[in-house]
């Protein structure tokens, strides 16, 4: 009787520790989670970034050419 009284004090360590490893495994789900949200509005930031560092760069080039053509009717 002392060993099975022994087996189930070992069973149900284990469950006990199955469960809070289960409790752990949720809670780092929710955490991958929330990260894979913000990788995504940080993308979004990015792409709107660049977006506006080519549009800037276009408009530089444009003043550019501007400058050049108003320069060379003033000399």
């Amino acid at each position: 009787m002392n060993n099975e009284d022994r087996l189930i004090e070992v069973k149900s360590e284990l469950l006990a520790e199955v469960h809070e490893m289960r409790i752990d495994i949720s809670g780092m789900r929710g955490d991958v989670q929330e990260l894979k949200t913000e990788q995504a509005k940080t993308n979004l930031g990015i792409q709107e970034l660049r977006l506006s560092v080519m549009r800037l760069a276009d408009f530089g080039e444009r003043i550019l050419i501007l400058e050049k053509e108003v320069f060379k009717k003033a000399y």
